[in-house]
């Protein structure tokens, strides 16, 4: 939670600093107080495990703390990230807070807006806030008096303070009543967390004095003695609608054909490569570790020699072109055309298909063999029956992408083994000396 906060912090401590024009002083450690009769000329920024001010600040007060406590003065704008803050006082201009449960005491004054990001924000009867609200959260008690507008996103939310202009909300009622929050944060000194009843509640004492609107699934509760001035808008969010069988059989057939499309092509591949496809499966079912690291640096590879055979189209022309053969640029031409043609080609099948069809055998073999496989029906068996296996977990959501690209590393790393170990292989056992016959 620290670490997100501190990112909130650092987005907009940009903010403070295009308006800093005095100096700034750096305060950190374990505890950090600003006595009642201190006071700071220019801008503050305080790091530490509990920061607690009660003195006066003349420029803008910047904090990362576990623990706030203002209860001075503050005649610049407040940019916190804190698991609990608790503010009093008088503030000058806008106040940004992030923190997990927040508490606007009685008495305190705010001269502009707060922006604040929270689990829980309670604004006590008593607290004025000159300027508008937003805030996004879980819960929100606003029982103070805001002079202008409030925009909230929240689960929940209670009203019984005053709001000078419209009240803009959306809130989620679907979420029953659970367990009271502080029992998830024990160690919370500062500010206790309130009960929150579910949907928004407007109570009797509750002023608005422009338009409701709110987002939910349910209506309003608005009490008796509860005054809104303006209109009342709700807008119920869309209800998705019940799906139709059909769809589930156009989806099952869909399946279906991108099965037996992977199955085509896979034995396409197998009847044209099949000594590639068993050495490539032999590779990865042998070496998983080393033919994924290898599919990590053979796809980047595969990327750039696409560019080198694109390249190919200029210098081949150009370097027949140097000749005074008739033709020959022209051959040249083609030829590099049609190589970048067949390379491309290649590369998008295997993309596409290859990376399935390999993967999907390495999958039938673990399962039916324990040792190579070398003919090609054995190979089309293996295909089709780890092919289920492909087409089943690219279905599942949020899985399918990752899969898909689980099996392109693999399968290109798998052949990069492969053909690396052909490669070196066969000049190793032509260098090795032929053993002497007695």
């Amino acid at each position: 939670m620290r670490s997100i906060l501190f990112l909130i912090l650092a987005g907009v401590l940009s903010f403070a600093l295009v308006d800093s024009a005095l100096a700034a002083e750096f305060l950190s450690g374990q505890e950090v107080t600003i006595a009642s009769d201190e006071t700071w000329d220019g801008d503050v920024y305080i790091f530490a495990q509990s920061a607690t001010v009660e003195g006066t600040i003349k420029g803008d007060l910047v904090v990362y703390a576990q623990r706030l406590h203002i209860s001075g003065t503050v005649e610049g704008g407040v940019i916190a990230a804190a698991q609990e803050i608790l503010l009093e006082g008088t503030y000058g201009r806008s106040s940004r807070i992030a923190c997990q449960a927040a508490k606007v005491a009685s008495g305190t004054e705010m001269k502009r807006d707060l922006v604040a990001a929270c689990y829980s924000l309670e604004i006590d009867k008593g607290a004025t806030i000159d300027g508008d609200l937003i805030y996004a959260g879980f819960q929100a008690m606003l029982g103070g008096t805001i002079q202008e507008d409030v925009w909230a996103a929240v689960n929940r939310a209670e009203v019984s303070g005053k709001i000078g202009r419209e009240l803009s909300i959306t809130t989620d009622s679907n979420h029953q009543q659970g367990p009271p929050p502080n029992q998830y944060w024990q160690d919370m000194k500062l500010v206790v967390i309130p009960m929150v009843s579910p949907g928004l509640t407007i109570h009797e004492d509750a002023t608005i004095g422009g338009k409701l609107t709110y987002h939910s699934p349910t209506e309003v509760t608005i009490d008796d003695g509860a005054k809104v001035t303006g209109p009342i808008e709700w807008i119920e969010p869309e209800k998705p609608a019940p799906r139709d069988p059909q769809d589930k059989t156009d989806y099952f057939w869909n399946q279906l054909k991108r099965y037996v499309t992977l199955l085509v092509m896979g034995i396409l591949m197998v009847v044209c490569c099949p000594a590639t496809c068993g050495g490539a499966v032999d590779q990865i079912v042998q070496r998983p570790i080393v033919s994924f690291l290898a599919g990590v640096l053979a796809v980047p590879l595969s990327i750039i020699a696409l560019g080198v055979v694109a390249g190919l189209i200029l210098l081949v022309p150009m370097a027949f072109g140097w000749l005074t053969l008739d033709g020959l640029a022209v051959a040249g031409a083609l030829i590099a055309v049609f190589g970048m043609v067949l390379y491309v080609g290649s590369l998008g099948y295997f993309f596409v298909f290859g990376a399935a069809a390999v993967t999907s055998i390495t999958l039938g073999r673990i399962v039916f063999s324990d040792h190579p496989i070398t003919s090609r029906g054995r190979l089309i068996l293996a295909l089709a029956f780890g092919l289920v296996f492909y087409v089943v977990l690219t279905c599942v959501p949020y899985l399918h992408v990752g899969v898909i690209v689980v099996a392109i590393l693999f399968a290109f790393g798998g052949i990069f083994v492969w053909m690396m170990r052909g490669l070196f292989g066969s000049s190793a056992e032509k260098a090795k000396p032929a053993a002497k016959t007695a």
